[in-house]
């Protein structure tokens, strides 16, 4: 049986709510075709941003962003960017320009790179992992 949208939901804001302090929900939609959770939160003294978008056909569209204040860090998402598309795909992205392409960005978007497909556990893991420093710095 495949999880319902709800339990899906409650999932991500446990993980969320676990590993960033002053967790707040943004929104929280259910419809019976898509469910939309957006979140923030802070690690350290950076800002945490969290929006995910399931639909019923089983897609999803997410981004995880850190920033200090409203500098971006780093943040990964999967969206039919350009950059990424060109990336994927060459001269040739424009035939796909609406396909999601899983990238994350480093300082202020400055660079991309593609990567695997993403989602709250695997990015919390990531942060851990490769910005220790970003956590220890305000708690």
């Amino acid at each position: 049986m495949a999880t319902s949208f709800a339990e899906t939901l409650d999932q991500v804001i446990v993980l969320f709510q676990a590993a960033f302090s002053h967790p707040v929900i943004l929104r929280r939609e259910e419809r019976p075709q898509v469910a939309i959770l957006e979140m923030s939160g802070d690690y350290g003294l950076c800002q945490v941003h969290l929006r995910e978008i399931w639909r019923a056909d089983g897609s999803r569209k997410y981004a995880y962003y850190v920033l200090n204040q409203s500098n971006i860090i780093v943040g990964f998402d999967n969206a039919a960017d350009p950059r990424a598309l060109r990336l994927k795909y060459g001269k040739d992205f424009v035939l796909h320009r609406l396909e999601l392409i899983p990238h994350y960005h480093t300082e202020d978007k400055s660079t991309i790179e593609l990567t695997q497909e993403m989602d709250c556990a695997a990015f919390i893991a990531w942060l851990k992992n490769n910005l220790p420093y970003v956590s220890n710095s305000g708690e």
